[in-house]
């Protein structure tokens, strides 16, 4: 996991600043992050839209993204790509 919830109140929260720089790409399947580089902590959650045979590479970045829990990923599905900055 590289995203984790953090606490707030009794929950969890993701990144709560401007979301950050984007870099790259995901890649040709639901689960490949391609180079995809996000700056922040910000929650990212890609589309699960297919286009003919092709998985879409649209995403959405959430800043303040809730979560039930504290130490659960924010992004779906969970990246791996590279994080820069807090």
């Amino acid at each position: 996991m590289a995203n984790i919830a953090q606490v707030a109140g009794n929950n969890g929260v993701s990144g709560t600043g401007a979301p950050g720089a984007v870099t790259g790409a995901y890649g040709s399947t639901y689960a490949d992050n391609g180079d995809l580089a996000v700056a922040g902590s910000n929650a990212v959650r890609r589309s699960v839209s297919k286009t003919g045979g092709d998985v879409s590479k649209v995403f959405s970045i959430t800043s303040g993204l809730r979560t039930a829990y504290v130490g659960v990923e924010c992004d779906t599905p969970a990246l791996d790509a590279t994080r820069t900055g807090a």
